[in-house]
């Protein structure tokens, strides 16, 4: 067993890779809401193996992106307005959860990084680059969350993460000429109330702001289906 080599996995690389090319393209807007995701389409298109794609589906499934049918088809998961309520307001309470274990840890370099992410988020809306912003705006709010130091409290920001970054993606494209800004006003609004140590005006202005969000991707998510609200659900 000493002079055991473990062999390089490279079907495992493979099918991180397809993982994350399927999560940014269902992210990113490549496939609508609700849309049938053909496996062996996705299969010829990245030229591989109909296995690695199914194990891919399968991690996506878990993360909340896809679903699976009776019939075995596998769709992009849809929301209806409930879901999305459901969305922010579980991600705004993790969130309110992070900041009374996170204040005490943070100090001047934490604020310093805060800063630069916001300065980013002004560079990307500049850009007009709203697929960077979204990123940009996670990372703000992963950074919170990552400093209260609670490993079950980031496992379960993440399982929510790639839902709200699709919702918000769907945002930003259909409220270009509004969204963006909010974001960098918003933050800075949370970065001076985590400056003051004011963990109450943070979590109220956490919760305003998922309200406000929640009601815009639902009316945005709407726009881009083409129905007054959006329809179907998990």
């Amino acid at each position: 067993m000493d002079n055991f080599v473990f062999p390089e996995l490279k079907q495992r690389t493979v099918e991180d890779e397809i993982t994350s090319r399927l999560r940014n393209a269902i992210i990113g807007g490549n496939f609508a809401p609700g849309s049938h995701l053909n496996e062996t389409e996705v299969a010829k298109q990245m030229n591989v193996s109909r296995i690695p794609i199914r194990e891919a589906i399968k991690k996506l499934e878990q993360e909340g992106l896809l679903v699976r049918h009776t019939n075995r088809r596998v769709f992009v998961v849809s929301f209806s307005a409930h879901d999305v309520k459901e969305v922010f307001s579980m991600r705004a309470n993790l969130e309110c959860m992070a900041f009374e274990w996170a204040l005490p840890n943070m100090g001047v370099d934490d604020f310093v990084a805060l800063q630069d992410l916001i300065a980013q988020q002004k560079n990307a809306i500049a850009s007009e680059d709203y697929e960077n912003l979204a990123g940009l705006d996670m990372q703000f709010h992963e950074f919170i969350v990552s400093k209260a130091k609670h490993s079950r409290l980031l496992k379960s920001w993440y399982e929510q993460h790639a839902q709200s970054q699709m919702l918000l993606n769907v945002r930003f494209r259909k409220m270009s000429d509004y969204t963006p800004e909010t974001v960098v006003r918003d933050h800075i609004q949370i970065l001076e109330a985590i400056k003051r140590s004011d963990i109450d005006a943070a979590k109220l202005l956490t919760l305003q702001i998922s309200e406000r969000v929640a009601l815009e991707c639902c009316q945005t998510l709407g726009e881009f289906l083409g129905t007054s609200e959006p329809e179907g659900g998990r």
